[in-house]
């Protein structure tokens, strides 16, 4: 009996010690991932790690993923794998913020300044030149050297600044006045878009400083634009087509503006309200232009009724509003451009009869019978004429895409310049560069002419 419990509990002893020994194996593992979670073992353990746990020991020259920026917790904690996978899929969800980069500046600002255009050297050379030549004389220009192509469009006015010799306004019926950089390289020609218009327009004009544009059209209003900025700093509500602007020749904050109501308006620029009208029961306004002094101004009128031809070409005073004489142009004919001579006591009108027509300034303004200027095609668009500067000849577009130079004191044609596949609607002289001129047409290109 005793041989069987002394063999009884030696099978039972080994059978706990088999037991403990599987304890202690799971403890030690359990000791290893605790050693793995909360880092090296104190010094102060004589034990030496299990081989397991020593290779999950964290490494000084491994990257640790323990630090409190990534899990906002104790340093020393360890990320499971599960954790790094949330944390990974949360960053690619939302990416920390980064730095944007440059974003495309708008077709404004990318367009060149406006207002530092300057001339190439050989045309600043020929403008200094001509100004120490005060004799030289304006001429029609040999050739076309430059097109402009940016409209849509027809372009129906083009004007030269004042004060920035290489820009140019055009006018357009795609809603848009584009200055131009004439001089320019190609794609860099465009100095300023001007879109502020909802429908076509029908005449431009600069300031006196050169600074900003006057501009109208069949959407009723006149805007007044900056050409640096490219913003509207005015705009000027009618109850009309407004067909023409001008500025007065000496106070510069007052303009006229004619349209399809036969209404001509004077406008204040400071006030940005309207003055008086001038109004005789005309038909649509067509042109407008003063007289160098500015003491007077001339209005013609596209007239449908009978016995009303008296009524077409009339002589304002400009103070008083009172008609001078209506009993200038009494053909049945509109004309559509009219310009007053910049120093003789005269101005021209353009007929739809196919020729220019020269009358006197002064009173009773009487018709010149014996001279006209001959040659070119109205066909009952709106060309326009121009004298250039210093009076000598006079430039008209024509119905044929050609630009016609004839001599004023003569009448004789010069030259005769093809400009565009179509109608030519401008034809203008630059105001400081002798024999330099500006077309535009029913194409949709501006050109110029040296």
């Amino acid at each position: 009996m005793e041989a069987l419990i002394s063999a009884y509990d030696s099978a039972s002893g080994s059978s706990d010690g088999g037991d403990n020994k599987e304890d202690a194996s799971e403890e030690t593992r359990a000791d290893a991932k605790r050693q793995k979670f909360v880092g090296p073992l104190p010094a102060t353990h004589s034990a030496p790690a299990p081989a397991a746990a020593v290779s999950l020991l964290p490494s000084p020259s491994a990257p640790s993923f323990t630090s409190t920026e990534n899990v906002g917790e104790v340093k020393g904690r360890y990320v499971s794998k599960r954790e790094r996978a949330a944390m990974a899929a949360a960053s690619i969800k939302n990416p920390a913020p980064v730095p944007a980069p440059p974003v495309a500046s708008s077709s404004s600002e990318m367009e060149t300044a406006a207002l530092n255009a300057k001339l190439p050297p050989r045309i600043q050379h020929k403008l200094d030149y001509y100004a120490r030549e005060t004799s030289a004389r304006n001429r029609w220009p040999k050739e076309q050297t430059i097109h402009l192509k940016g409209h849509t469009k027809a372009v129906v006015g083009v004007r030269w600044s004042p004060t920035h010799g290489a820009l140019l306004a055009s006018a357009a019926m795609d809603h848009k006045v584009q200055i131009w950089n004439v001089w320019n390289a190609p794609d860099q020609q465009v100095a300023r878009t001007l879109t502020c218009h909802s429908a076509a327009l029908k005449d431009v004009q600069w300031s006196s400083d050169g600074t900003s544009v006057l501009s109208c059209g069949f959407d009723q209003t006149i805007q007044l634009s900056d050409i640096e900025s490219g913003s509207q700093l005015k705009v000027f509500l009618e109850n009309q087509f407004v067909n023409v602007l001008r500025f007065h020749p000496l106070q510069q904050q007052l303009f006229l503006a004619g349209g399809s109501k036969g209404t001509i308006k004077l406008w204040d620029l400071r006030t940005g309200k309207s003055v008086c009208e001038y109004s005789k029961a005309l038909g649509q306004v067509m042109d407008l232009d003063f007289s160098p002094d500015g003491k007077r101004f001339v209005s013609t009128s596209d007239i449908a009724k009978r016995n009303a031809s008296d009524k077409a070409l009339v002589v304002w005073n400009f103070e008083t509003q009172i008609a001078l004489s209506n009993q200038v142009y009494l053909e049945a004919y509109t004309c559509p451009s009219v310009r007053f001579h910049p120093y003789e006591a005269s101005f021209v009108a353009q007929s739809n009869a196919d020729y220019i027509a020269i009358f006197s300034s002064r009173p009773p303004f009487k018709l010149n019978k014996y001279k006209r200027f001959e040659g070119h095609q109205v066909a009952g668009y709106r060309i326009q004429c121009n004298f250039s500067p210093d009076g000598e000849l006079l430039v008209t577009g024509s119905a044929d895409g050609c630009a016609y130079f004839y001599s004023y004191r003569s009448s004789k044609l010069m030259s005769k310049q093809q400009a565009h596949d179509g109608v030519c609607s401008d034809v203008v002289y630059h105001p400081t560069l002798p024999s330099v001129v500006a077309t535009c047409g029913w194409d949709g290109v501006v050109s110029v002419f040296e």
